[in-house]
């Protein structure tokens, strides 16, 4: 017979004690499914396993608490044990949430729906923690749980617990800041998240995602004038190109603007007004989508202005005006913010990034 385990409880010290049996016969069925597989087969631990079971409904708390200790470290334990240790009071599961390998995704899924805050942020915690587990962790919504997920090397994100975690962190700081460090965050994934974030995580987006082109300006060309060839141009090509191509400004719109350039537009606009047709104008000029130009524009930091006028050559100047458009109140901060920007960022990670967002306005379009 295995080894008993663990002190007796004081109801078992006691001549008569109430439970006694019980809680021997518990002990000795949990020494039994802790065996190795040479010592015991899996039918045989099996049956023990719903044997168990039923005890432990019945079992005081801290008998469940070293049942749970045992069986957190048994590669072999039983997993419909593993499972209803996992969801009892946290006291009881801990171990087990912490440390067990024989845990199931499916398992962990479950407590992540069912369990309290304190299972999920000992899931979160975890050495290794799923895509499926952590997705399930992510739709608690709890910002403790996110908050630890995130700072978990260990913890594994797919594309839409990710897509999940932008939303959250528009609004909470430290969120966005874990969030922008993770691995797993995209290009597309990144700059969308700039817009909803203060100066300084604007920055630290920037700083990542402002890639320069230049291996896909060298992969693609001899394929400009391919496509400028080509009698019916592919639209898919005809975007890929946009975004890669290295001018910016739509030269053939400056051409037959009566302002001659979008400095030209700029110097009017601040002399006539911010009208919508300037704007449409603009954006011709700039050979962006309008949705895009309305938002740096209406933004409330001078960043988004500050990308427009680096990438498209505008002078300090020229941003300096098309802040003005704004609050005028929130002018200086605005310009301050502008200027570390504009100071910092080259030309080609400029249009890196309002290539993308005019191309993510543009998919979003179509859709």
């Amino acid at each position: 017979m295995a080894k008993d385990f663990g002190a007796s409880t004081p109801d078992e010290a006691r001549p008569g004690g109430t439970g006694r049996a019980r809680s021997r016969l518990t002990r000795r069925l949990a020494d039994i499914v802790c065996l190795p597989s040479s010592r015991v087969s899996p039918q045989e631990r099996w049956m023990t396993a719903d044997v168990l079971e039923e005890l432990l409904r019945a079992a005081e708390p801290d008998l469940r608490a070293k049942v749970a200790g045992r069986l957190a470290d048994q590669a072999e334990a039983p997993v419909v044990l593993l499972r209803r240790l996992a969801l009892d009071d946290y006291e009881v599961a801990e171990p087990i949430l912490q440390r067990s390998l024989a845990l199931t995704d499916f398992d962990m899924m479950e407590v992540a729906r069912k369990g309290e805050r304190r299972h999920r942020l000992a899931l979160a915690r975890r050495e290794q923690v799923s895509e499926t587990v952590a997705a399930a962790l992510c739709a608690s919504g709890d910002h403790d749980v996110l908050t630890a997920l995130m700072r978990n090397e260990g913890a594994r994100l797919a594309p839409q617990s990710v897509d999940f975690l932008v939303r959250e962190a528009g609004d909470h700081e430290a969120l966005a800041r874990l969030l922008i460090k993770r691995a797993e965050l995209r290009p597309a994934q990144g700059l969308s998240l700039f817009w909803q974030v203060t100066h300084p995580l604007r920055r630290m987006i920037l700083e990542r995602f402002a890639a320069s082109r230049t291996i896909l300006q060298e992969a693609a060309g001899d394929v400009f004038p391919l496509f400028r060839a080509e009698e019916d141009p592919d639209p898919a090509a005809a975007a890929a190109l946009a975004y890669i191509d290295r001018r910016q400004r739509d030269r053939k719109a400056a051409e037959r603007s009566p302002f001659g350039s979008l400095e030209g537009a700029v110097e009017a606009a601040a002399h006539d007004g911010l009208t919508d047709t300037m704007r449409a104008v603009f954006c011709e000029l700039a050979n962006i989508q309008r949705d895009l130009m309305d938002r740096m524009l209406d933004d409330f930091g001078g960043e988004p202005l500050a990308v427009l006028a680096k990438a498209t050559g505008l002078s300090r100047a020229h941003l300096q005006i098309l802040i003005h458009f704004g609050e005028p109140a929130g002018a200086p901060l605005r310009i301050e913010q502008a200027e570390t920007v504009y100071a910092t960022l080259s030309v080609d990670k400029a249009q890196t990034v309002l290539r993308y967002w005019n191309w993510v306005m543009a998919r979003v379009r179509a859709d």
